[in-house]
């Protein structure tokens, strides 16, 4: 306790919210993740409290802390449960002596769970109550002395913990992971998108979790999903399509490939193995257990109405400083004064009742005027979790703006038009889809933007453009390489269009469904290659992402040459850069090239002897798509690429 007072003591804390929590008989209160260290002090009436699955019986001034990532579960025992809840992040400074070097992330007195009943319960709950009241306000100088009350709250608690002897439980950042993927297994599941619900970075969770559990996160997570899908060939007689899909994976083929890779034996034979299964009998699949019983998460953030709690509204902002060109400034300030002016509202002064954004929170007390006028009420709030953090976005998007072009056709396949999108997005296969369309070239024109009057913002994960657009609008980074049913389905959370999404992707399957057989027919046991000219003197082999790669390689499984297989596709980096003369190495026997490279000279790398020699050229197995379209991997291109690749394979010729 000694110790975890003196890094206490070093400590750097912010407060991030502060607020008072109703539960009532009644209200569904199901369980979510914290978003950063809190304190749960209760006021009123008794609930059963779980801490990663740790039940603590909270009564009246039972006082709880979890850090960051812990799965919090209420449950009533009485009529009704009333608590203050105290978000906050603590940081340790890099110079603090001998002591900080001896703890790891997970070792510090953030992240440790605990409860019990304090000895002096009164002075803790006027401290608690006092904070809340200042919180509201929302001035600079109430929130220093929100602060000042928060350093008091923790002297005091630890003051207490120590007379008291208090047993501190370190929390398994490991098990909480394992606990999420066991019951998100069938969903898609990003290390991303991991690093997001449990806010620690990319790099640090997948540096933690590989020394924990010997094991990659992508590693354990297809263990999961493999012994789920064992669990089902024992035990039912689903298709291997609907088992497939059952465990994440729209493709069969893929899913067979990665049963065999995990197992040694492909689903018939491991069906076929233990369709009676004789007591103590093998089992080819590792078992990935948690003690930890499996339930469904919420996020902390989730704003569902206009009436709920906005989260925004109440933790710390940043208050931004512009770096934008003062006329840009200007501009922007004359756009937003124009908008409000011709969009009259009106909203009544009075005493306002927020609701929790999550069930599991209840209902926040929280009293304030509003002066009445002519008033525009925002737009209804969602928070998406994107690449560059959670951003709170509209609900239904109407004025997207795609500095990220690339991914253009992910709105045009939701039923949406972007009001300004990159250079990249106009080429053969979006023709008379973009009329109207402003065209904001490949830079990113601040002004311009600005003259959009965007309500969304889709760009590259640059944390500088970023940071100079999130001035403008609520901006979302994605990231290239995300297989095509995740980014759709991104895509559709992100805009509100779920439901067209699915759509889209159940459409997509038919044609996979459809056109596979045919070009396995009609391919066979050969190879297929992907080649594009950089410039007159070099030249690329591509594997499973654009240029078609998506659906030679990743819809339909045809094989590339071992050498692509091994450079490109396997080492996962997509590409593979090409010596000419072991071009005969390179080439399948059948061969498509990806014409778009703005060099006119580019084409003349595939001419001569050793081109001609090709087995591929001489049987007429060489196809061109010259469509700058050709190069990306969103619905629109793949489409167009689909109809390309099956009239190509399939023809006599």
């Amino acid at each position: 306790m000694q110790e975890h007072i003196l890094i206490w003591n070093c400590a750097t804390l912010k407060v991030m919210d502060v607020r008072h929590i109703r539960i009532q008989t009644g209200t569904k209160a199901r369980p979510y993740l914290l978003p950063s260290s809190a304190f749960l002090y209760v006021t009123h009436g008794s609930a059963t409290v779980s801490l990663d699955g740790k039940e603590h019986h909270a009564g009246r001034f039972y006082m709880l802390h979890g850090g960051k990532g812990t799965c919090l579960e209420i449950s009533l025992t009485g009529d009704s449960f009333h608590y203050y809840l105290i978000f906050y992040k603590a940081s340790l400074p890099l110079a603090t002596g001998r002591h900080s070097p001896r703890y790891s992330d997970q070792q510090l007195p953030f992240h440790h769970q605990y409860g019990f009943v304090p000895l002096h319960p009164a002075i803790l709950y006027e401290l608690a109550e006092r904070m809340q009241n200042e919180w509201r306000i929302q001035e600079r100088l109430q929130q220093l002395h929100v602060k000042t009350l928060f350093y008091q709250f923790v002297y005091e608690l630890l003051r207490q913990m120590d007379q008291q002897q208090v047993s501190i439980a370190r929390p398994n950042l490991a098990s909480q992971i394992i606990r999420y993927m066991q019951e998100h297994y069938a969903e898609p599941v990003t290390r991303e998108a991991l690093a997001g619900i449990f806010h620690y970075s990319v790099p640090y969770l997948s540096k933690h979790f590989r020394r924990e559990t010997g094991k990659s996160i992508i590693d354990y997570l297809i263990s999961i999903r493999m012994d789920n899908a064992g669990r089902l060939l024992q035990q039912s007689d689903l298709t291997l399509q609907e088992i497939a899909v059952s465990v994440g994976y729209a493709d069969v083929s893929y899913f067979i490939r990665m049963f065999k890779k995990v197992t040694g034996v492909t689903p018939k034979q491991f069906k076929e193995a233990s369709g009676q299964p004789a007591a103590g009998s093998h089992r080819p699949i590792n078992r990935h257990r948690s003690s930890i019983v499996p339930l469904r998460l919420r996020h902390y953030i989730d704003i569902r109405d206009d009436n709920h709690y906005q989260y925004s509204q109440k933790g710390e902002l940043p208050m931004y400083r512009s770096k934008l060109p003062l006329a840009v400034t200007l501009l922007l300030c004359l756009t937003l004064l124009l908008s409000a002016c011709s969009r009259p509202g009106n909203i009544n002064g009075g005493t306002t009742t927020g609701t929790a954004s999550n069930p599991a929170v209840g209902t926040e007390s929280n009293t304030g005027n509003t002066a009445p006028g002519n008033i525009t009420a925002g737009p209804e709030l969602v928070t998406y979790s994107a690449v560059n953090g959670d951003v709170q976005i509209p609900k239904n998007p109407q004025r997207i703006v795609m500095v990220a072009g690339a991914f253009t056709g992910h709105l045009l396949a939701l039923g949406l038009k972007p009001v300004g999108t990159g250079d990249e997005s106009f080429n053969s296969y979006t023709e008379g889809k973009l009329d109207d369309v402003v065209n904001i070239g490949n830079d990113v024109p601040y002004e311009q933007i600005i003259g959009l009057q965007p309500d969304l913002i889709v760009v590259w994960n640059d944390p500088e453009t970023i940071e100079k657009l999130s001035k403008i609008a609520p901006t979302v980074a994605v990231e290239y390489g995300i297989p095509l049913r995740e980014q759709l389905t991104d895509f559709g959370k992100m805009t509100g269009r779920e439901e067209q999404a699915k759509a889209w992707i159940a459409e997509w399957d038919a044609k996979i469904a459809k056109y596979k057989p045919l070009v396995e027919q009609a391919v066979g046991d050969r190879t297929v290659s992907i080649f594009d000219s950089g410039s007159a003197k070099e030249f690329y082999a591509y594997g499973s992402f654009g240029r078609g790669g998506d659906i030679i390689y990743g819809e339909f499984g045809l094989k590339a040459p071992p050498i692509i297989q091994k450079e490109a596709i396997d080492s996962g980096q997509g590409w593979t850069k090409l010596s000419l003369e072991l071009l005969p190495q390179y080439a399948g026997d059948y061969i498509f090239i990806s014409g778009w490279t703005g060099d006119e000279n580019a084409a003349s790398i595939f001419e001569g002897s050793l081109w001609d020699n090709l087995p591929a050229v001489k049987n007429n197995h060489v196809y061109r798509e010259n469509s700058r379209g050709f190069v990306f991997s969103d619905p629109v291109s793949l489409e167009a690429q689909l109809q390309f690749v099956v009239d190509s394979l399939t023809a006599t010729p």
